[in-house]
């Protein structure tokens, strides 16, 4: 049987260094609410403070009342953006898989830490203390430096909390989901960081990289997990770890959509053998690719071939037998360790022609070429795939025993690969109509915005603490923070599209909800949480009962938050 509530109201004390030196001493009350199942602030009071220098409390000099006046318990603290947060975390069902992951001190320190991040954007932890002053926190004993450190660490070294809520966001997807997989680089100056090392570094600062790895529903353009490796590990080497954590969420038959930089014959092989579906972009220039393409060029550019939502795309599906070869890595019956297996499997060649980007690729080309001519003309050493390039497309020869170098065009070449501007080119394992496998496919891209999100709104441009397992942990609030953002952005959307719509409204409720819809559209999500962070509420605790009101807010406000389902 649980323990009953007992309703203490508990005091802790909270120091908070200033810019001068000076530690404020503070004395938090708090309680813990049953029915919402977390702990809650009842109000901070300054009762102290340690001069610069000094160790011994300099106590604050108390107030004068009148006697026939009660004392009296006032907060007064900032609601209207932490009202939204914590309408974020339940309807998203975040904050339940966070709970049920780890204990509830835990949870409580990640989703204050979570909230900080989406409503104050690009903001350093350090400014956490001042705002947990200001606004009700789902942990509200308050983190100081030391704190979330400690917090950080913890959760590094702790691979069960991860997974298990990993898992439970997995949980709530539809059935066949699509799965979008993609990679960021995280730049930093540490040299503490074993993981932070030179390789393709996506920000092109040349500082060494952490690569972050990230799982994304397509359709609920949720974050589902993340993995953190190596900056120098290439992208088509990270799709094995992937598939081994799909493996273990146990999504039912879902379809990993990827980019090009995952492309490759043994990643196709690899999740041809684990019977994984997929959709990946490849490039035309591929040999077998290019030859079904020149078989259906000018089945392609019929009219019948128009994508239905997309004038300026052509699109056609054309299933091929494609043989994939591998190696036995054991001994299975008469199939002997290291036999090299050759079997043919079906997949679906979902080629497209965008035509406003045959002008597009053309000037890229010719732009690459010139650069890639003048390179060679100055005997600069060309990289692997430049001189692929170069051998391809450029004639070298000298005039003459020792005679000046001349570099020319390969006119055939170029003309060769002129024919496939504008086309491009998706391939599945999975039978599927080819617009909607460029719809899932344009989805997939949400998630370089996510990436963004994470680097300019939740600090993640720099690694900002010195281990691994303080990174991963790190990592891993952010990735918490990530969910809140993308779920709150997916429901402004979709109000957006239903606002005004409704035949049933009358004309001004009409006009109101089209008034709210150009509000939306003129402001960022940052911009939008800002407005509502203005939003004050007053609580008086007094001897004969409590008293409790908020600011004022406007009819549009109210609309908004009515409509988000927000009480």
């Amino acid at each position: 049987m649980a323990r009953p509530v007992s309703g203490t109201v508990k005091t802790s004390q909270v120091k908070v260094k200033q810019k001068n030196g000076d530690i404020y001493v503070l004395e938090r009350k708090s309680v813990y609410d049953p029915e919402k199942g977390y702990t809650k602030s009842l109000g901070t009071r300054l009762i102290g403070k340690i001069p610069a220098g000094q160790s011994e409390m300099v106590p604050t000099r108390a107030r004068k009342n009148k006697a026939e006046t009660a004392p009296v318990v006032a907060i007064r603290q900032r609601v209207g953006l932490t009202q939204i947060l914590q309408w974020i975390g339940e309807a998203s069902g975040i904050d339940e898989d966070l709970y049920s992951a780890t204990d509830t001190a835990t949870a409580q320190k990640i989703l204050t830490l979570a909230q900080y991040w989406l409503a104050n954007e690009g903001k350093t932890l350090p400014h956490i203390e001042k705002w947990q002053m200001t606004h009700p926190t789902p942990y509200a004993a308050g983190l100081s430096e030391s704190n979330y450190s400690r917090l950080f660490d913890e959760l590094g070294r702790d691979e069960q909390v991860q997974q298990n809520y990993f898992k439970n966001r997995a949980l709530r997807l539809d059935d066949a989901p699509s799965i979008a997989f993609d990679s960021t680089t995280i730049s930093t100056y540490s040299h503490q960081q074993i993981d932070a090392r030179q390789g393709f570094n996506k920000a092109e600062d040349g500082l060494n990289t952490v690569k972050l790895l990230t799982l994304y529903s397509v359709k609920t353009r949720q974050p589902i997990a993340f993995n953190k490796q190596p900056g120098n590990l290439p992208e088509v080497t990270s799709l094995e770890n992937a598939l081994n954590e799909l493996t273990f969420l146990d999504l039912k038959r879902p379809l990993i959509v990827t980019d090009n930089g995952y492309y490759s014959q043994s990643n196709i092989t690899e999740m041809t053998r684990r019977h994984k579906q997929f959709l990946t972009l490849a490039s035309i220039d591929i040999k077998w690719i290019g030859k079904h393409l020149n078989d259906h060029r000018e089945e392609l550019e019929t009219a019948g071939s128009l994508c239905p939502w997309d004038s300026t795309i052509h699109g056609i599906t054309v299933p091929v037998m494609h043989e994939i070869t591998w190696q036995r890595e054991s001994n299975r019956g008469a199939a002997q360790a290291g036999e090299v297996v050759k079997e043919s499997h079906r997949y679906y060649l979902h080629f497209f022609l965008n035509r406003t980007n045959v002008a597009r690729d053309d000037q890229r080309l010719m732009e690459d070429l010139w650069q890639l001519k003048q390179l060679v003309s100055d005997g600069v050493e060309l990289s692997d795939s430049a001189q692929k390039k170069a051998d391809r497309f450029l004639i070298v020869h000298h005039r003459g025993r020792g005679g000046r170098l001349q570099v020319q065009f390969n006119e055939e070449a170029i003309k060769e690969a002129r024919k496939n501007d504008g086309y491009f080119v998706l391939i599945s394992n999975k039978a599927m109509d080819c617009f909607q496998a460029l719809e899932d496919y344009r989805l997939r891209e949400k998630i370089e915005e996510a990436f963004k999100v994470h680097k300019d709104r939740l600090d993640g441009t720099r690694t900002r603490v010195w281990f691994s397992d303080s990174l991963r942990g790190r990592m891993f609030v952010q990735f918490v923070a990530l969910g809140y953002y993308c779920f709150l952005m997916s429901k402004i959307k979709e109000l957006k599209e239903t606002l005004g719509t409704d035949p049933q409204l009358t004309q001004t409720q009409r006009d109101d909800e089209l008034g709210l819809k150009r509000w939306l559209e003129q402001r960022s999500l940052g911009q939008i949480l800002d407005w509502f962070d203005c939003q004050e509420e007053t609580c008086i605790q007094t001897e004969t009962g409590r008293k409790r009101w908020t600011s004022e807010n406007t009819q549009r406000d109210r609309l908004l938050l009515s409509k988000l389902g927000i009480q």
